[in-house]
């Protein structure tokens, strides 16, 4: 409990004044021996604990009485979402969530809910504890523990901003975790701040266990979740899958394919919706008149002419203004098509001649496709800045050998890299992951993929929601994947038997932000030959898999690239300095301040850099609706002391509320108690007086 003027708490000592008071009237009074009331001290031992008890019950309401005014004068703060029972800690650590998804905001006031939430937050540990505390910012976007010197500050930081990024709720508790271990904070109270979406919260994921243990083995830790789940159920979103600049000998086109979503499903209608879709490149705009209808569009091929000597260039795509702003644009950037470039290194190129032909079959009649294969003693000839996807079919290499350096930058600049199960595996891991032993299906039929993840990936279901054949795939033999001592496991794509991964993705190691904008890493678990698996015979699922591994990687070729926004995503910190936001491309921060060089990588839009040109947008899981519900968010926290605190943007109910009305009704309670045990006993007419006979009648 808090106080907004504390000085009035030393006035409660005179709440024993009713004490002192009795306690002075029973010395004042003198004792004269009456022979007559000896009777009536007799009788009254008969009523003596009930009077005693009395006489105390109303000397303790009149002290309650006194207690409760001076407590009201005091203004007193807790209960409702704040609960400070306890006093204010040491430490009050604020783990803020600045994912996009963060900036669905009211559309009647403009708040946002992390605009809302910080709101609430600064004024109830302003409120509550009454600059006590020392307060530790950590952000999703930096990850890095600032000390705040008063919570009004909050709002103004850059690391409050608003960004375009993705949420890693794991890493920001480790990165408390480790502050609290290294600054030995005592007593802490850890405010998490967030939308509660799933991809941000990876609740499936190998690092909350550990990180339970870690604050259990705490004292005085404790948790306050502060949580705005609500979705707007109108709200559409963008997101754009390719750009390609062709040109004939008579015009020049930008190419563009882009998908318009309603997160939430709507009511159903037979109607279709007239959509306006802004459409800008260089500067210059111009409307497409869409047909909306149910909950998904897709528009594919649509060219829109540019001058033949218009070699490259940006634009964006923007829908009409709803609640939710960042996800109404997508930027993209276009240049002459650079080579989809492909590279199978392998001991065994007879074994990987699908893989080969796969990749080398076009699926974009604008592109052009290339392919080499290299046994691995030829590594050192890959053109690594050229290359968009690697095939790795060929023992892992050393942590401190060449090839392995290579393969790390490779996916660090935003490539693609398949590891596919060699004959001799070795022991050395890749990104915390490495192969186990080959395993044979025993009988005479083969296993079928059990499950797979079908709404994102590379065996994500196809552009009109029809799924990937993925469950008619028969393997026959297959290498177990084996995490490395010390890291997550993988993140499974497709299983066979229900446990065994046959597609995994690695997990994110090292720094959260700066794998945000890196590339991918997969394992295979078998190879396409008849002897291993079906893959080469059916072939819809391979060349689907194929291809979609290595679209993912195009946009990081070239001079002009698409990006996820994220840290690192534009280099270490003297390249970064070197971007510049191109002014017309993207409305002006919301932020009063002017826009730091940190905050460019964070932002959507475009920027430039000598000749390159880079379009940054929102990951794609910020626009997932799926929210962790209340149960699963407990359940991570299960065996520590939390709370959850549901909020809404709408709501302006004060996280730390006074409750000096609770102390005004607890002091007229006590007043109507004392008076009614202070009340005389009802008298009562003796039986004498009441069988008194009546006067005689008078005589005749």
């Amino acid at each position: 409990m808090s106080f907004l003027q504390p000085i009035l708490l030393a006035a409660l000592p005179l709440a024993a004044l009713p004490v002192i008071i009795h306690l002075i009237h029973l010395h004042r009074r003198r004792t004269v021996p009456w022979a007559a009331m000896m009777f009536l001290a007799a009788a009254q031992k008969m009523n003596r604990g009930y009077s005693r008890l009395r006489r105390w019950l109303i000397l303790a309401f009149r002290v309650i009485a006194i207690a409760a005014i001076l407590l009201t004068a005091a203004r007193p703060l807790a209960g409702g979402w704040l609960g400070l029972t306890g006093g204010a800690p040491d430490t009050v650590i604020v783990l803020l969530d600045r994912s996009a998804s963060m900036e669905q905001a009211n559309l009647a006031t403009g708040l946002s809910k992390r605009a809302a939430g910080l709101s609430k937050l600064t004024e109830g540990i302003r409120d509550a504890y009454r600059g006590r505390s020392r307060i530790v910012l950590i952000d999703s976007a930096s990850g890095e523990p600032q000390t705040i010197e008063q919570p009004e500050a909050l709002a103004d930081l850059p690391a409050t901003w608003a960004t375009d990024t993705a949420a890693d709720i794991p890493a920001l508790m480790q990165g408390a975790l480790d502050y609290i271990a290294a600054n030995q904070t005592g007593r802490t109270d850890i405010w998490v701040l967030s939308d509660l979406g799933q991809s941000d919260w990876d609740a499936a994921g190998g690092r909350w266990e550990p990180l339970r243990q870690g604050f259990a083995g705490l004292t005085g830790i404790r948790f306050h979740l502060l949580c705005y789940p609500q979705e707007a159920p109108d709200n559409l979103s963008i997101t754009g899958t390719r750009v390609v600049r062709r040109e004939t000998r008579d015009k020049a086109e930008v190419v563009l394919d882009f998908d318009i979503n309603r997160p939430l499903p709507g009511p159903a209608s037979d109607t279709a919706t007239e959509l306006p879709v802004r459409l800008v490149i260089n500067g210059t705009a111009s409307v497409l008149k869409a047909e909306f209808r149910d909950n998904r569009l897709s528009i594919a091929g649509h060219a829109i002419p540019i001058d033949k000597s218009l070699k490259r260039g940006w634009g964006r795509v923007e829908l009409p203004a709803d609640s939710h702003a960042p996800d109404n644009v997508w930027h993209f950037v276009f240049d002459e098509p650079a080579v989809s470039t492909s590279v199978i290194v392998t001991d065994d190129p007879l074994a990987l001649a699908p893989v080969e032909a796969a990749l080398a079959a076009p699926a974009d009649p604008d592109r052009r496709y290339a392919v080499t294969v290299l046994t691995p003693s030829r590594v050192a000839e890959i053109d690594w800045e050229a290359t968009a996807l690697v095939v790795w079919h060929a023992p892992i290499p050393a942590p401190d050998d060449l090839a392995a350096r290579s393969l790390s930058d490779h996916v660090a600049a935003g490539r693609t890299l398949l590891f596919l199960p060699p004959e001799s595996a070795g022991t050395e891991a890749f990104e915390g992951l490495a192969w186990g032993d080959w395993q044979t299906v025993d009988g005479t039929e083969p296993a079928l993929v059990s499950w797979w993840r079908n709404d994102t990936g590379p065996l994500a279901n196809t552009r009109d929601g029809a799924a990937l054949p993925v469950g008619e795939v028969e393997v026959r033999r297959y290498r177990s994947l084996a995490p490395a001592e010390g890291h997550a496991p993988p993140l499974p794509l497709a299983r066979i038997r229900d446990t065994e991964p046959l597609l995994a993705r690695t997990a994110p190691q090292g720094d959260a932000a700066a794998s945000a904008s890196a590339g991918s890493v997969y394992f295979l678990a078998t190879l396409p030959g008849t002897a291993t698996s079906s893959l080469a015979r059916d072939g819809v699922v391979l060349y689907a898999l194929l291809h979609r591994a290595l679209d993912a990687a195009i946009g990081s070729l070239g001079q002009a690239r698409q990006r996820e926004a994220a840290p690192g995503v534009l280099g270490d910190a003297a390249t970064a300095g070197q971007w510049k936001r191109l002014a017309e491309s993207v409305p002006a921060p919301d932020q009063t301040a002017p826009e730091p060089a940190s905050v460019l990588p964070l932002r959507a839009g475009i920027l430039s850099r000598d000749d390159r040109l880079l379009a940054l947008n929102r990951p794609a899981s910020e626009d997932l609706p799926a929210r962790l519900s209340t149960d699963a968010l407990g359940e991570l926290f299960v065996g520590l002391d939390f709370r959850i605190i549901e909020d809404a943007i709408q709501d302006e109910d004060s996280l730390a509320s006074e409750i000096w009305r609770t102390f005004l009704f607890l002091m007229a309670a006590a007043l109507i108690l004392e008076a009614m045990l202070s009340m005389p006993p009802r008298r009562v007419a003796s039986p004498a007086t009441s069988a008194a006979p009546s006067p005689a009648p008078p005589a005749a």
